[in-house]
């Protein structure tokens, strides 16, 4: 095959005389390219399609589905306790830490006084810690259960 015969990608080719010229598209663009799991974990993205977006606003207003392939987040009642467990695994080293820092650093503080102030600086960290852990839960159960659950009625049907 010869160079002459295919210009490299995105280069212009030439046309009819007096008509404009063809631009060819790269073959992969990173717009095709699905995005990593960890990069959606951190963006808090749908864990199938890795694009639409979990929460609607900057709380704990979740979608109930996904905007972009339709994912349904909450695939049963209570679906959402198993992020306790993640959400419990990030809050108690940071309360902790905090809490023995202040005992170690004032030791004539009492350790209740010491929790109190560490649940009160700990206070702003609550929604993103709950926002992660729904989202890391959301993909924990996805890796582990990929397909959607059938509900009693509808496996006799």
């Amino acid at each position: 095959m010869n160079m002459t015969d295919h210009p490299p990608e995105g280069t212009v080719q030439g046309g009819e005389p007096g008509s404009p010229p063809a631009v060819s598209a790269p073959a992969n663009t990173a717009a095709e390219e699905r995005p990593g799991v960890v990069h959606s974990i951190f963006t808090m993205r749908c864990p199938e399609c890795r694009r639409g977006k979990v929460f609607a606003n900057l709380f704990l207003k979740m979608n109930p589905t996904c905007p972009v392939c339709g994912l349904k987040f909450e695939r049963e009642p209570g679906y959402f306790l198993g992020a306790m467990y993640f959400s419990y695994a990030m809050a108690i080293p940071p309360l902790t830490a905090m809490t023995l820092l202040q005992k170690w650093r004032s030791p004539e503080r009492s350790m209740a006084s010491c929790i109190v102030v560490s649940a009160l600086v700990f206070i702003p960290l609550v929604v993103p810690i709950v926002r992660f852990s729904r989202v890391l839960w959301l993909h924990f159960d996805r890796f582990f259960d990929p397909q959607d659950r059938q509900t009693p009625a509808s496996k006799s049907n």
